[in-house]
């Protein structure tokens, strides 16, 4: 008995569904990254795609009446899984973004060392804050809540939707300030006992001209600013909580707007 084969409609849709799937792990933080092989990558999509197509197939519409009309469809459903991975990437920067102000405060901001999963240079501590926030976001189920999103999306905006959710990608600036918030929620404690700590040096230099603050200040500021950071670690895991809510509710902005 030979098998039976899909039909056009499900064809279509496992096209765009894989177009979504694909954008999105490509942008995506976890498995985006340079050193994770591309066939991996294309086999996770096309797993993925094909678990999601039964779902996603009712959504579709009709089908397309050109090979422009399909391309376009192709690529809309492209950017729509790009700004999914893109979110959660945008926020997770923002603790490399903090790592980098405490790096320059403490003063390791002329060490720099080549971070494996960005494939650049990054400070010290930036390095390791946004290694460990990536395990703590793995570790609170942080890439199955993006894959819930990712099937979320095909009821928001159908396979053969429209190019309302490019034109609403102002619907996600809130996001910008989401980052920046979370970036001096990090990076604020420690900076403000340095800068008190340089105040105090300060003070000394003017009481003492004789003694050479320089030398006795700068391993004060390094041993008071990895403690004080040591001390903000626990935080970091409310900030990757609040990373992962922080993406649902600006793609829901996004979303929202887009129908």
């Amino acid at each position: 008995m030979s098998p039976e084969m899909p039909s056009p409609e499900t064809f279509y849709a496992f096209l765009l569904v894989g177009a979504r799937t694909g954008g999105l792990l490509t942008a995506s933080p976890v498995v985006g990254n340079q050193t994770v092989p591309k066939q991996v990558l294309a086999g996770f999509a096309l797993m993925l795609s094909l678990a999601i197509t039964p779902i996603a197939a009712r959504t579709v519409v009709h089908l397309p009446s050109s090979l422009l009309e399909l391309g376009f469809n192709v690529l809309v459903n492209g950017v729509v899984g790009i700004i999914i991975g893109f979110a959660t990437r945008l926020l997770l920067t923002a603790v490399n973004m903090a790592g980098y102000f405490i790096d320059t405060q403490i003063g390791f901001g002329f060490a720099n060392l080549i971070n494996p999963f960005a494939n650049e240079q990054s400070s010290i501590l930036s390095t390791f804050q946004y290694q460990l926030a990536l395990t703590l976001f793995m570790l609170m189920n942080g890439p199955l809540y993006m894959i819930a999103t990712l099937v979320r999306s095909f009821k928001d905006i159908p396979l053969n939707g429209n190019m309302h959710l490019v034109l609403n990608g102002m619907a996600a600036v809130p996001m910008m300030s989401i980052m920046m918030v979370m970036c001096i929620r990090l990076a604020l404690p420690v900076f403000a006992v340095l800068s008190m700590c340089d105040l105090a040096f300060g003070l000394i230099a003017r009481m003492a001209p004789q003694l050479n603050v320089y030398i006795v200040g700068m391993p004060a500021k390094v041993i008071i600013g990895l403690t004080t950071m040591a001390l903000m670690l626990p935080v970091l895991a409310l900030v990757v909580g609040q990373i992962i809510t922080g993406t649902n509710n600006g793609l829901s902005a996004v979303f929202g707007g887009s129908g």
